[in-house]
């Protein structure tokens, strides 16, 4: 059963197949592929964008991030790790899966600056290695600019004593996108209240 923050029909082999009857071998890239350019079917990330905007007004008038991210990357992507700067998730929990073709929705409150991380396969020939996605914000109530960073690394990376010290400082480089080791991530945050985060999680060569 699916987590109640996360929106839309996963795209499968069968969706493919209803868009490409034609089409003979269906890949993980062709998936991440249509999932990628079905972002907005059937108004999935509108509904997903309703969803922690209930969650804010809910908490109230505190500083508080809008999470929404997006899979594209072909298969489900299991929630990995999570480390809190300054504040807390919120109400509803980070979901352990984020099917192909789904948002997930959350609120992260009382300060607000963390990580989250999905693990996932990359683009590979031979049929993929895992990497993890990290997608983080910075809002703070003391700094009126919001920044944003995402990056892709192996999960053993994350294993570090000190990793957290390391990434801290890379979230004010307000790096946006990467492309690397056959992965693709990206992410925006608005500079206006209410603090929308919004990321991205697909295979190189997608978008």
């Amino acid at each position: 059963m699916a987590a109640p923050n996360v929106f839309g029909e996963p795209v499968t082999d069968e969706t493919v197949r209803k868009y490409f009857p034609n089409k003979q071998v269906i890949t993980r890239k062709d998936r991440a592929y249509l999932a990628y350019n079905l972002r907005e079917a059937e108004r999935k990330n509108e509904k997903a964008d309703a969803y922690v905007l209930k969650l804010k007004e809910k908490y109230g008038d505190g500083i508080a991030t809008l999470v929404t991210i997006y899979n594209a990357t072909g298969d489900t992507l299991t929630y990995f790790r999570e480390h809190d700067f300054s504040g807390h998730i919120g109400e509803a929990p980070y979901p352990r899966q984020i099917q192909n073709g789904q948002w997930a929705a959350f609120l992260h409150v009382a300060g607000s600056s963390a990580a989250v991380l999905y693990r996932g396969l990359n683009y590979d020939e031979s049929g993929g290695e895992e990497y993890v996605w990290l997608h983080s914000w910075y809002n703070v109530p003391s700094n009126p600019k919001k920044y944003v960073y995402t990056e892709i690394r192996k999960p053993a990376h994350y294993d570090a004593a000190d990793i957290w010290d390391w990434v801290y400082p890379l979230i004010k480089s307000d790096s946006y996108k990467e492309t690397s080791f056959g992965c693709y991530s990206d992410a925006s945050i608005t500079q206006n209240n209410p603090y929308k985060y919004s990321g991205t999680m697909t295979l190189q060569f997608v978008p």
